[in-house]
Order: C-alpha cells, then sequence, then structure tokens
C-alpha cells in the first residue's frame, strides 16, 4: 500500500488572509495570488482507468491455473513417472506367463576308446565327436501363482494409482502457485496504476505550492518539500513498474505464455464474492483428509507395502514348480548305444525346491518394506497436522480479509463523504485547492485500500480451497 504524505492542512497552509467578522468591512490588502483554478475531479478518469484495466476478454485466476498444468516441467516429470509405473505393472503382468526356454549348441567331442570286452569278445562302438543339441524347456511355478504373482500385480497396479495421484497433484500444486501469482500480478497493476494518480496529485499539489511561493505566501523550504515528494513518488513509480514486470514474468513463466502473448487482466476484482461459511476446524480438517491427494497418495503406498510384504513372504516357503523338457539331440543321451542321428526325447516331472539364502533374504527384505511403510505413516501423521494448521491459517485468513474489506468500505464512504464536502467547500472560497487535492489523494487512497482488501480476500479463499482439496475437484 502506497503512502505518499501531501502537504494539507498543516502550518504550511497556515497564512491565509484573516476572514473578516462583517462582509462590510475591506479584507486588508496583499499581493494577489496567481489565479489557481480548482483541480478538476478526475475521480471519472480514475474509474475509467480501472475500467480500462479489467477487460472483459482478458486472462482470469480459472484459465491461469488451468493452463499451468500444461507448463509445469514437475507435471511432466509425473507424467515421466506414470509410464515408468505403467511398465511395470506390464512387467509384472508377464511374470505370469510360464517360463519357457529354448537352446541349440554344437559341441565337439575328442575321441575315445569304445572298445568294450564282453564275453571275450571285444565289440566296437563308433566314436561320436560331434553333438547337436536342440532343447525346449517349459516352467511352471505354480506356488507363485498362487502365493506371490497375485500380490506382485496389485502392488505393481497401486503404484501407477499413486503416480497418477502425483500427477494430479502435481497439476493443482501447479494451478495454485499460478493462481496466486495472477492476484500478485493483479495487486502490482493496481498498484502502478495508484502510484502514477498518486504522482499526478502531487504534481498539481506542486503547480499549487509555487503559484503561493510566488506571491510569498509559502516559503520555499515549503516547496523544496513538496518537490522531494515529487521526486519519492516518481521513484516509487518506477520502482512498482519494475515489480509489475517481474510479476507477470514470474505468471508467463507458470502459465507457459510467450513473449508475444499480451497479458491482460480478464477477472473484475471489484465484483463481491461470497465469503466461506463457517465451520468447525475438526469438520474442515476431516474435509481436508478426505479429499487431499497428497494424503490419498500416502494411503495407496501404504496398501503397495502390504502387498510387497505379502509377495515377499512366500519366498520363505518351498517352491513348487512344474516342469516339460524335449530334447532333440544327436547323438541323443537317452539312447543307447550313441547313433550318429537326431533323436528325439521329452521329459516332465515336478519339483519342490527351497533356498536357505531367499528365506534369509526375505526376512530382511520384509524388514525394509515394514520401515518404509512405516515411514509412509510418519509422513502421513505429519501431513495431517501441517494440513490441519493450514486450513486453520486459510479460515483466518478469510476471516481477517472479509473483516478487512468491510473497513476498507466504510474508509472508503468516509473519504468519498470527506472529498464531497471539500469541492463544496472551494466552490463556496472556503477551502484551498491543496485541500481539494489532498482529499482526492485520501479516496485515491481509500479505494486502492479497498481494491487491495478484495484482492486479500481472493487469495485467501484460493487457500482455503486449496487446503481443504476442493480444488481437486
Amino acid at each position: 500500500m502506497l503512502a505518499l504524505s501531501l502537504v494539507a492542512a498543516t502550518p504550511v497552509l497556515a497564512q491565509p488572509a484573516p476572514k473578516q467578522p462583517a462582509p462590510k468591512q475591506p479584507a486588508p490588502k496583499q499581493p494577489a495570488p496567481a489565479a489557481a483554478p480548482a483541480p478538476a475531479d478526475d475521480m471519472a478518469a480514475f474509474d475509467h482507468d480501472l475500467d480500462a484495466l479489467f477487460a472483459a476478454a482478458g486472462l482470469t485466476s480459472d484459465q491461469a491455473a488451468a493452463r499451468a498444468g500444461g507448463a509445469s516441467p514437475a507435471v511432466r516429470r509425473r507424467a515421466a513417472e506414470i509410464e515408468a509405473a505403467i511398465a511395470q505393472a506390464e512387467a509384472a503382468e508377464l511374470t505370469r506367463v510360464p517360463q519357457v526356454s529354448a537352446k541349440l549348441s554344437y559341441t565337439r567331442l575328442s575321441p575315445v576308446d569304445s572298445k568294450l570286452m564282453f564275453a571275450g569278445m571285444n565289440i566296437e562302438f563308433p566314436s561320436l565327436t560331434n553333438a547337436y543339441l536342440a532343447e525346449a524347456q517349459l516352467v511352471v511355478p505354480l506356488s507363485d501363482y498362487l502365493l506371490r504373482y497375485p500380490k506382485l500385480i496389485e502392488a505393481a497396479r497401486l503404484g501407477v494409482e499413486a503416480a497418477r495421484l502425483g500427477k494430479r497433484s502435481s497439476e493443482v500444486t501447479a494451478g495454485q502457485d499460478a493462481r496466486l501469482t495472477y492476484y500478485e500480478w493483479v495487486r502490482a497493476q493496481l498498484q502502478v496504476l495508484i502510484s502514477k494518480r498518486q504522482l499526478l496529485q502531487v504534481q498539481r499539489t506542486l503547480d499549487q505550492v509555487r503559484a503561493l511561493a510566488e506571491v510569498q505566501r509559502l516559503s520555499r523550504a515549503d516547496l523544496l518539500r513538496v518537490e522531494s515528494q515529487e521526486a519519492e513518488a516518481e521513484q516509487v513509480v518506477d520502482r512498482l513498474a519494475n515489480l509489475a514486470q517481474l510479476r507477470e514474468e514470474q505468471l508467463r513463466l507458470l502459465i507457459g505464455a510467450a513473449a508475444t502473448e499480451p497479458l491482460v487482466v480478464g477477472e473484475d476484482i471489484r465484483a463481491d464474492v461470497a465469503g466461506a461459511g463457517a465451520a468447525a476446524l475438526d469438520e474442515l480438517t476431516a474435509t481436508a483428509t478426505r479429499q487431499r491427494l497428497e494424503l490419498k497418495a500416502i494411503d495407496i503406498g501404504l496398501q503397495a507395502k502390504d502387498s510387497q510384504r505379502a509377495a515377499e513372504q512366500a519366498n520363505r516357503w518351498p517352491r513348487l514348480s512344474a516342469f516339460a523338457v524335449a530334447d532333440h539331440a544327436k547323438p541323443n543321451q537317452r539312447v543307447f548305444p550313441q547313433q550318429d542321428e537326431f533323436n528325439l526325447t521329452w521329459s516332465v516331472g515336478a519339483q519342490l525346491t527351497w533356498t536357505l539364502n531367499d528365506a534369509l533374504l526375505s526376512r530382511t527384505t520384509d524388514r525394509r518394506i515394514r520401515a518404509e511403510a512405516d515411514g509412509l505413516r510418519a509422513d502421513r501423521e505429519n501431513l495431517e497436522r501441517g494440513t490441519r494448521i493450514e486450513v486453520l491459517a486459510a479460515q483466518q485468513a478469510v476471516v481477517i480479509a472479509q473483516h478487512a474489506l468491510a473497513t476498507s468500505q466504510k474508509g472508503l464512504t468516509a473519504a468519498e463523504e470527506g472529498y464531497r464536502v471539500r469541492k463544496e467547500l472551494l466552490n463556496a472560497d472556503r477551502a484551498t485547492a491543496v485541500e481539494l487535492v489532498d482529499a482526492e489523494t485520501e479516496l485515491t487512497r481509500s479505494r486502492i485500500r479497498a481494491l487491495d482488501a478484495r484482492v486479500d480476500l481472493r487469495v485467501a479463499r484460493a487457500q482455503l480451497a486449496h487446503a481443504l482439496g476442493n480444488d481437486t475437484k
């Protein structure tokens, strides 16, 4: 809020011609000051500037929030995490496919003595030095279909759901940041408009003071003081113009607006908005707990950890598998005597295996997953506490903004009445032009306070809606 001290009814203007008790008695002759016309009523011009600031086809806070999701790098990262989770879920689904393997091999064997003495006779077998093998094998892990794979698939599916919630949460956060930045940008635009208006009023007051100084109605020190106020007002205009440029650049980055895209304010903050209804803190906190996406993501993460633990515990028990093997070999080891030709043989069976190392590692893995789940529960409790404080702070901010708006409206009404009275007094030659400008300045300040209060109320409502999770719908 700008606070520029203007010359008002102070000792600076305490030297006007003394008023005479009777109109018939002439006033003491004094040097006639230069004729200074009453300052024009620029309140209509001020309202016109406000109307021009709020364009009907301009950007609104809802539009800025909607565009922020597509321009946020955090949202794009969450989208990549969804793709990774989907790939992991597909890999989990593929574990249900039986293990099928095939092998082709060639082996060069060294020659061996193939003579055999049997019943006083020498029997000679052919010595084969080339071995060819084509083998196909099928393994079906029966126990894993019942104990491991369903839990692994469920955990992967929950991972995809958690990733999607994370992306949506990032979109909501990006939209909230863009919405608040939008309102700060609007505030900066208003401050620039008001600072220029105040600079104009200081310059008008300076013209009046110079006219009085020329006829020695004011000292040079008073003139220098107002000139200093003019320089200060110019500095304020420059500073606020730079701030408005910064806010606009921040908004452009958040919504992905190109430098060539014109940004104009499309949300008239002078319009009334409904205040938040009164509700108990516990009720609001319960609503936030149901709707906040961060809490939902943690709950899904806990479910995924439970599924992972159940799948890991299956490694502690023996694993039952069925298998089938087909060999097309030359020579085939099951054919006796060996022949230099291809023969097909097959085998089927079931096996029960148990590995001590897998059982030991399963216990440590279970401890790790359980610790990760405990960490998620602690994060959830911490988030619940933070949500409660956030809801309370946002609720209080709405109440304070509503009170500030009501107070600013009363101040605006008083300033409008003061300006009207000063204008009538000036027309009746009972007030100076400087006093009217001072009243006009106070009216301008009251108007910006009222507008600023309306911005604060919209910001507070947006923060409360975000704290409750209403912006996730």
